[in-house]
Parts: structure tokens; C-alpha cells; sequence
């Protein structure tokens, strides 16, 4: 069962100023009444003397009587200032939630019976809407740059773990992944690709004669001689480990083959180049295993030169 109120409680509150707000506060009051289950022709004959008693309190125009209708245990009643003006009594003692949804339908009629506090809700509704729109919009710049600065992160720590620290072009790591990438898009857009294989001529002697931080040079210088053979952007130098490097190139072996006499002239002629076109039936190693055999015959033909996978000799395998 539903628990009783017996406290005081306010049904509605009303600002009286002219006539009509008076007859609005006995509509108001009949209407609670009835829905409460009271006598309303009994509390009809109160409500008329409430409005006669209104009446009398002499209100002009510039001031206004705040009137509150309420209901403790059975009884209904109004006060105002210090007037204490009894409706009526009802039969039984209303549920709490009676009296609680008698109250919002009462607040939401005098709401809406009174222009001037309509309009102000609505300004209300409309400055809270544009404060609401402006808050939303301001995290959502403040979301999108946090994303924007988590991509770039992203990005810098992707690229951060594809190069070589050393030459700055990519790595084994980076290499082996572009290379499975870009076989997949010239197979599948009949797009030429090459793959040229790089080993520097005599690095270990270079490298033991001069020391190891003119080997570190001679490396970049490896990579920038790379870098400007390539189109950036587009081909993908790496240093896949030591003195071995490799270039992935989308062109024919024409222009492949133009691509390796521009680093053999930026290596001064130091270097030995094997080169493959991709095939159909390509997988990266049979591509690598061919490009790999290219550079073994530019070596046995005597290094410093390079020699395309048309040009080995059948048969001869190993590097020398």
C-alpha cells in the first residue's frame, strides 16, 4: 500500500497581480479537489469567499501577492503573507504519489497559462541550448585535436620502428613488409615492379682499414646515393642489414636498370646490383631469390656493376 503524507506540503504557487490570476488560483483549486476526491460543490462556496477575501487586499498594479495552495493530512488550504485560509476537507488521506503528480500537473498548468513565464522558460531553453551547442562544440575540437596529436604520435612512432637508426631509409623489418605489400598491389593491378639488390664491394676492408665511423659515413653515404635514384614517395630504399641494401621500384626493368647506374655513379662504382621484374606467379622469395642471383653475377662478372636477372649465367649459383 501507498504511504500516506500528513506533513505540509505545497500543491501550487501562484503570483496574484490582476483579476485573472485570481480566477486562475480558484480554477486551479477546484481542479485539485476533484482529483483528490473532495466535495467540489462545498468547496466551491469557499472559493468564492476566497476570492472576495483576495479581493480585498487592495492590489495594484505594481505589486504582486504570492499565494500558496497546500494540503496537510486531509486538509486543503491557501496561504498568503499571514493568512491562513481552509478549502476544504477530504475523505481520505491522499497517497504520496497522488500528491506528488497533482503537483507537477498544477506547476505545468499555471506554467503554461502564463505567457510571460513561457517566454521566459523559452529564452531559458534557447540560452541553455546555445551554451549546450557551443560546450559540445568545444569538446569536440578539443577531442579531434587530441586525436589528431594521437595520430601523429602514431605515425611517428610507426615510422620511428620501420627505419634504420643508422641511415634513416627503412629496415629489415619495414622491408619485409613492403616488399609482401607492393608484390600484392603489382600482381593485382598488373603494375610494373622491380627489385633491386644492393651489396656494397669490399665494406669489410673498408671498414677494418678506415674504422668504423667512416664505415658509418660510407653507409649514408650509401643511403642519400639511394634516396637520389629513387622517387620519393613512390620507390622504397632500405637497408635490409651490414653492407646489403635494397630498393623497391614501381617500373620496368628499363628504368630500373637507370635507377642502378645513378647509385653506381653517387657510389663512385663501389657497389654490385642485381635486379628482377615481378612476375605473375611471383611470391617474395622466388622475386628475392632472382634479384638475389642478378647481384651474384654482377659480383662474378667482377663487381662495381649490375647485371639484371636476364643476364645470369645458368647454372652458377653462390656468391663468390
Amino acid at each position: 500500500m501507498a504511504p500516506l503524507d500528513t506533513t505540509a506540503r505545497p500543491l501550487l504557487s501562484l503570483s496574484l497581480i490582476v483579476e485573472p490570476d485570481r480566477q486562475r488560483l480558484a480554477r486551479f483549486v477546484i481542479d485539485a479537489i476533484d482529483v483528490l476526491g473532495g466535495d467540489v460543490f462545498s468547496a466551491s462556496v469557499r472559493v468564492v469567499l476566497m476570492l472576495d477575501t483576495l479581493r480585498t487586499t487592495g492590489l495594484s498594479a505594481n505589486t504582486s501577492l504570492d499565494v500558496q495552495l497546500m494540503i496537510q493530512d486531509r486538509a486543503i488550504f491557501l496561504d498568503w503573507g499571514d493568512a491562513h485560509f481552509g478549502i476544504c476537507m477530504l475523505p481520505v488521506t491522499p497517497a504520496t504519489h497522488q500528491i506528488d503528480k497533482l503537483a507537477e500537473q498544477l506547476r505545468f498548468a499555471s506554467e503554461s497559462a502564463d505567457p510571460e513565464l513561457l517566454k521566459r522558460r523559452n529564452r531559458q531553453i534557447s540560452e541553455d541550448l546555445e551554451r549546450y551547442t557551443r560546450d559540445a562544440a568545444a569538446q569536440m575540437a578539443e577531442m579531434e585535436s587530441v586525436l589528431e596529436k594521437r595520430k601523429h604520435e602514431l605515425e611517428a612512432s610507426i615510422r620511428h620502428a620501420e627505419t634504420d637508426a643508422l641511415t634513416g631509409i627503412y629496415n629489415r623489418g619495414a622491408y619485409d613488409q613492403r616488399l609482401h605489400e607492393s608484390l600484392l598491389r603489382s600482381q593485382r593491378q598488373n603494375e610494373s615492379m622491380c627489385l633491386l639488390m644492393f651489396d656494397l664491394d669490399h665494406f669489410k676492408q673498408i671498414n677494418d682499414t678506415h674504422g668504423h665511423q667512416y664505415g658509418d659515413e660510407y653507409l649514408k653515404k650509401m643511403a642519400n646515393a639511394m634516396r637520389g635514384a629513387v622517387r620519393e614517395h613512390v620507390d622504397i630504399p632500405c637497408r635490409i642489414g651490414g653492407d646489403e641494401f635494397a630498393a623497391i621500384t614501381f617500373c620496368e626493368l628499363k628504368i630500373a636498370t637507370r635507377i642502378a647506374a645513378k647509385v653506381l655513379q653517387g657510389m663512385n662504382g663501389k657497389v654490385s646490383i642485381g635486379i628482377a621484374r615481378c612476375r605473375a606467379d611471383d611470391n617474395t622469395e622466388t622475386l628475392a631469390a632472382r634479384s638475389d642471383a642478378a647481384l651474384y653475377e654482377a659480383k662474378r662478372r667482377g663487381r662495381g656493376q649490375f647485371a639484371t636477372e636476364d643476364e645470369i649465367t645458368p647454372g652458377v649459383t653462390g656468391h663468390p
